[in-house]
């Protein structure tokens, strides 16, 4: 069962790598405006990354919106297998929001430099996590893999709860501390479920079709261990042994 073909699966086969180039060019203008910031004062871009966080949580819930029909519809009507096994048609609707997935994580790659600019701290996990789900995302693009259906569908959700959050603090308000640990379990779910995702299509590929190859479902894998494991490690430190140093 292999899926129609269009213009932009051919493309990406040929261009994915580009992200690679992206991921270094990101990294090293990271490192030199953390060098140039150390001489200056901190900017408050408070009013821009507002704006900035409002416009990613707008943009993911539209992208949950409009990829949900097609993915409990193919869920409900033929079952885990296929909606983990095989993708959807490159000229519907939802290929539309997965090309939009794939140019926003391109995008989101400017949650960095508002961070380095404003002088907060910078963290392994969040450039980590920017790089490699830009880099996965354009070669499983590539590949039009079946299970890259759950991992968007995901990803829209999670972020639309994520960005609304950003965007309240960056408003100067303190929301609950319940949120931020709701935004966190989010994550961590969605880690934990993309583990489980990856685990059923090596467990399909070894008894029937699946579209997916074994180097991206490697890539998979290991991509959503090391999240999960750093996500994890984040929320016991932000949550549990905070709150344990407060009450000492």
């Amino acid at each position: 069962m292999k899926p129609p073909d269009n213009k932009i699966i051919p493309y990406l086969q040929q261009t994915w790598w580009y992200s690679l180039i992206l991921s270094i060019l990101y990294l090293v203008s990271v490192a030199t405006i953390v060098s140039i910031m150390r001489k200056r004062a901190a900017f408050g871009l408070r009013r821009a990354l507002l704006c900035w966080n409002v416009a990613l949580a707008a943009f993911s819930l539209f992208g949950f919106i409009r990829t949900s029909d097609e993915f409990f519809s193919v869920l409900l009507k033929y079952g885990y297998y296929q909606s983990v096994c095989y993708s959807y048609k490159p000229d519907g609707v939802t290929s539309y929001w997965s090309l939009m997935f794939l140019i926003s994580k391109a995008v989101e790659l400017g949650d960095t430099f508002f961070i380095v600019l404003r002088k907060r701290p910078l963290i392994f996990l969040h450039y980590y996590h920017h790089i490699a789900v830009l880099i996965y995302t354009a070669h499983s693009g590539a590949e039009h893999t079946g299970s890259g259906r759950w991992f968007i569908w995901m990803n829209y959700l999670v972020h639309s709860v994520m960005y609304s959050y950003y965007a309240i603090v960056a408003s100067g308000r303190r929301p609950p501390k319940r949120f931020a640990i709701t935004v966190t379990s989010f994550q961590i779910t969605q880690m934990i479920v993309g583990l489980i995702v990856c685990a059923s299509v090596i467990f399909y590929k070894s008894r029937r079709e699946c579209q997916q190859s074994s180097p991206n479902v490697a890539l998979c894998l290991l991509i959503y261990a090391s999240f999960a494991i750093l996500f994890v490690r984040f929320f016991r430190k932000a949550y549990i042994r905070s709150d344990t140093k407060k009450s000492l």
